[in-house]
């Protein structure tokens, strides 16, 4: 028996209206896992999730170029596709606003000085309220972790342009949301202890779509394309290109996948598209069925399989079907 299947364009439709425009914009969050049927298929839904929602920022992470299992570099896989310099003025234009000082027309970037002259106040008094106001909407948020706001402080801080943090300072916070190796002692300098590791990056990853909401967006996609891991055997040295997943890492992977849909309800504006290859749907060794606590989050609900179920957390994207349990 067969299981019917959506199209990519229909289903990328689907999304937009009935999850990025209402349920997701309005700060919910869901994780799909969608078994992708072919090659065409896949570059629709990819080239799609990429543009969906103009108030969304988008991440692809792909299994073959990150090592999906570890959540630490899934975290830094999405930082390195951030604008953070952007998403920080934004909130320091929001700072001025709630302030009552907002920034003038549609101008580029944030010169104090300049606000200043506009709402005719003095450009010290104006730099500590506006301080004030960031440290409101930054340090007393309890839902960042403490990490995260640290790093966030900093980034807006550079973007007053007072001199508290320097270029030099705003790009050891980049690079280390990014994942890069920096010297203990720049950490230090901006008020960072220890690296994005395994302990820090599922608060960092919640923090990070309460963060994108604060700056005026709506969320995140996040695209997680886990078809490498149904490739059971490395290929000839000569052959191989980018990661491949043994066993346990491929169960380390689905485990990462269920963490996100448990963690839904205390994670805001986030919709993940899990791409899988209809292989592992059934396959005993590699696919679902050898994670239990995966598999039972994603099981095909009792419906008419005839006909596609968008809603479900299992979709079949492609223009056939594929074969049923």
């Amino acid at each position: 028996m067969t299981v019917a299947a959506i199209g990519a364009y229909e289903y990328l439709e689907f999304i937009e209206r009935e999850y990025l425009a209402s349920y997701i914009g309005r700060g919910g969050a869901a994780v799909k896992v969608l078994a992708v049927g072919d090659d065409a298929e896949r570059l629709r839904l990819s080239t799609g999730l990429a543009k969906s929602g103009d108030r969304f920022e988008h991440a692809a992470v792909d299994a073959a170029t990150t090592r999906v299992h570890l959540i630490d570099q899934v975290f830094t896989a999405i930082a390195q596709q951030l604008d953070w310099v952007a998403l920080a003025e934004a909130v320091v234009r929001a700072a001025l606003e709630s302030a009552a000082f907002p920034v003038p027309g549609e101008r580029q970037g944030v010169d104090l000085a300049a606000v200043a002259r506009h709402h005719e106040v003095d450009a010290a008094e104006l730099y500590r309220s506006v301080r004030r106001a960031i440290e409101q909407i930054v340090l007393r948020d309890t839902e960042l972790s403490h990490e995260f706001r640290v790093a966030m402080l900093r980034l807006c801080q550079e973007r007053l342009g007072r001199g508290d943090v320097s270029e030099t300072e705003r790009e050891t916070v980049i690079g280390w949301l990014r994942g890069e190796r920096l010297p203990a002692a720049d950490l230090r300098r901006v008020g960072l202890r220890t690296k994005v590791n395994r302990y820090n990056a599922r608060p960092l990853l919640l923090s990070l779509t309460r963060w994108l909401r604060i700056a005026g967006r709506s969320g995140l996609v996040l695209h997680l394309d886990l078809d490498r891991l149904a490739v059971a055997r490395r290929p000839p040295v000569g052959l191989r290109d980018g990661h491949y997943y043994s066993k346990a890492a491929t169960l380390d992977a689905y485990e990462l996948v269920r963490q996100l849909i448990d963690a839904t309800d205390e994670t805001e504006g986030l919709f993940v598209a899990v791409q899988v290859p209809p292989v592992l749907i059934n396959d005993e060794a590699r696919g679902l069925p050898a994670y239990t606590a995966l598999r039972l989050r994603v099981a095909d609900e009792v419906r008419d399989r005839r006909r596609p179920n968008p809603y479900a957390a299992l979709v079949r994207i492609g223009a056939g079907g594929q074969e049923a349990e």
